[in-house]
């Protein structure tokens, strides 16, 4: 069967646009978190070698008291197989300094899977703590809001 060229230029240009949906969205953007309902897990897919690696800087300025509970696990990467080097508490100031993804952990019905890269202030430990597990920002998100 022949396709003439305007009809293989018209399935050309429709396969493109369905091969690019979804992938508008700036690389900055945090996803929002998922209201599944679901019982609280934090239950990790990754083997600890998948503990290194995950680029972080310090961009974001913010820092508070924005632990939202204590004995909250700071993480050597976004995984909850990876080793706890401290854990922060709701009175410990903590220094934010970018996001990325990670596993998925849920808490009180809602699935996050973004995790912030922080210094705890108060004790000095750094590392990677899910977004589960910080207060809310204003806008409604956890955690930092500038991406890694």
């Amino acid at each position: 069967m022949k396709i003439s060229s305007a009809l293989a230029a018209v399935l050309f240009a429709a396969t493109t646009s369905l091969a690019l949906v979804g992938t508008a969205s700036a690389a900055d953007e945090k996803p929002a978190p998922v209201y599944t309902g679901a019982a609280d897990t934090n239950e990790s897919g990754v083997g600890v070698m998948a503990c290194t690696g995950h680029a972080h800087s310090n961009k974001d300025t913010r820092t508070g008291p924005f632990f939202d509970g204590s004995n909250v696990n700071i993480r050597r990467g976004p995984h909850t197989a990876c080793r706890s080097d401290g854990q922060g508490q709701l009175s410990h100031t903590v220094d934010y300094h970018c996001f990325g993804t990670g596993d998925s952990v849920t808490r009180n019905g809602v699935t996050y899977t973004t995790w912030t890269y922080l210094r705890d202030v108060t004790t000095g430990v750094q590392g990677w703590v899910s977004d589960a597990f910080l207060d809310l920002n204003p806008n409604g998100f956890r955690g930092s809001l500038v991406s890694c």
